[in-house]
């Protein structure tokens, strides 16, 4: 595998792990507000915010970046996941005028973008901000909330970019190292919105109206009822520790993988445990002979 950070030419992998939801119809934008964690309302002006999507009890479905595109509103989601949660969404559809489509086109990640406002892409050379930014063959290239370093690619030019290409696994590796979680299969209905940061990283509007889940998610907030909270760990010559495996801390606690990635000999894993735990040792195994090395996330 290669490290996205070493040498500093930009980066490019596609990510077949991915799909790209569309959600479209004039009533887009009320159908979402109604259902996600975030204000939709702001990507008129923002044209791109980070949301998650929970259940009544407030138990998250999806995470992801949310990127208005004409009068379109796409949503890149875990492969595994983005069947069920098209299904799910067109079931609160009812008489709203919304379209929500499971679209082919391909989607990559760049890396290395770091503070560059200006790239090369299919030759075509762009200006990059923080909006989204729409290629003449239809493409769209926009930086990773949470993470200035990437972008997604999504379209005809995630095909032909003509930049380094990397392991696919690195996307994964470098969103557990900017903190920026999703969820897969095997995590769904496990965490409410605060456990995995969203608050932190400005997933979660506390001022918009009713949502589904909202209720959970506001008295989790008021009440001061955040006990679980995401953090990072390596893990050195560890068996497989894919999302949804449990870890085991002090006094019998124990915690839930959230994303997962292997450098080598050693697993990068975001996981969810106990706050009050959150300074003592964490283990592989419930015999705590493997021990993870706790490691920073980049906001508080």
């Amino acid at each position: 595998m290669t490290d996205p950070t070493d040498e500093n030419p930009i980066k490019i992998t596609r990510l077949t792990d991915f799909r790209m939801l569309v959600i479209g119809g004039p009533d887009r934008v009320d159908f979402l507000q109604g259902q996600l964690t975030q204000d939709v309302t702001t990507l008129e002006s923002a044209g791109t915010a980070l949301a998650g999507w929970a259940t009544a009890k407030g138990r998250l479905l999806a995470v992801g970046q949310l990127i208005a595109v004409g009068d379109e509103i796409w949503w890149p989601l875990p492969a595994d996941i983005v069947a069920s949660v098209a299904r799910r969404l067109q079931m609160f559809v009812l008489r709203a005028q919304v379209k929500i489509v499971q679209s082919e086109m391909p989607i990559a990640g760049i890396f290395g973008l770091g503070e560059l406002d200006a790239l090369d892409i299919a030759g075509e050379n762009i200006s990059l901000d923080d909006r989204p930014h729409q290629l003449t063959d239809g493409s769209l290239i926009v930086r990773v909330t949470g993470d200035r370093d990437r972008a997604w690619l999504s379209g005809p030019a995630a095909e032909v970019s003509g930049l380094a290409p990397v392991d696919e696994s690195d996307w994964t590796l470098q969103s557990i190292r900017s903190g920026v979680p999703f969820i897969v299969a095997a995590t769904q209905e496990q965490f409410v919105p605060q456990m995995l940061n969203l608050d932190r990283l400005g997933a979660i509007s506390f001022d918009k109206g009713c949502y589904v889940g909202q209720e959970i998610v506001a008295r989790t907030q008021n009440l001061g009822r955040i006990k679980r909270r995401m953090y990072r760990f390596n893990a050195e010559d560890a068996p497989s520790l894919e999302p949804g495996t449990t870890i085991y801390g002090p006094d019998d606690s124990t915690g839930k993988i959230a994303v997962s990635a292997t450098n080598g000999t050693v697993t990068e894993l975001l996981a969810v445990i106990a706050i009050d735990h959150a300074q003592g040792d964490w283990h592989v195994d419930q015999e705590r002979m493997r021990r993870l090395s706790p490691k920073p996330i980049p906001y508080e």
